[in-house]
C-alpha cells in the first residue's frame, strides 16, 4: 500500500498494514516457541521486540540496515553463518541468539569486541525475561 494511500485509507486499514509490515517475512526457525508468521501473535511479538529494541539501548550498538556498529548489525542476522572468536562456525538460530542475548560473552563474534554486550545488558536482567527475549528474537527474525 502507498503512502497516499495509507494516508488516505481509514485507521483499521493503516493498522493492518503497519501489522503486516512489522510482521516481516522471515519465519522463526525449528524448535522455536514464537507464533507462526504472520499471525497477530507473532505481530505483538515483533512490535515487543522493535520496542525494546529501543527501550533497552540495542540500537546504540546493533544496526538494522547492515551498517557495522560496535555489535553486528541485526539485518540478515537470522539464519545467518556467525563465526565466533574462538573460530567456530554456528548458525544463528533462535536458540544461538537466544543464548547470545541471556549470555552474551559465552558466544562472541569474531571482529567484534569481548565483553561490550555482557557489560551493557548486565542490568537488563534478561535471564529473568524469557518472554523480553523471545520477543528481540521474533524482532530478529523479521529483519531476514
Amino acid at each position: 500500500m502507498s503512502w497516499a494511500r495509507l494516508r488516505a485509507a481509514p485507521a483499521p486499514a493503516v493498522l493492518a498494514a503497519m501489522t503486516f509490515a512489522l510482521a516481516g517475512c522471515g519465519g522463526a526457525s525449528q524448535g522455536t516457541t514464537h507464533s507462526a508468521p504472520g499471525t497477530p501473535a507473532a505481530s505483538a511479538q515483533v512490535t515487543k521486540g522493535r520496542e525494546l529494541y529501543a527501550a533497552d539501548g540495542c540500537e546504540g550498538c546493533h544496526s538494522l540496515d547492515g551498517t557495522r556498529l560496535t555489535g553486528p548489525s541485526w539485518k540478515g542476522l537470522a539464519g545467518s553463518e556467525v563465526t565466533l572468536s574462538d573460530g567456530r562456525t554456528l548458525t544463528a538460530t533462535d536458540a544461538y541468539l537466544t543464548r547470545h542475548i541471556v549470555e552474551p560473552d559465552a558466544l562472541t563474534v569474531r571482529g567484534y569486541p569481548a565483553q561490550v554486550m555482557g557489560e551493557a545488558v548486565e542490568g537488563l536482567s534478561l535471564r529473568a525475561k524469557p518472554a523480553d527475549v523471545a520477543a528481540i528474537v521474533a524482532f530478529i527474525d523479521s529483519l531476514r
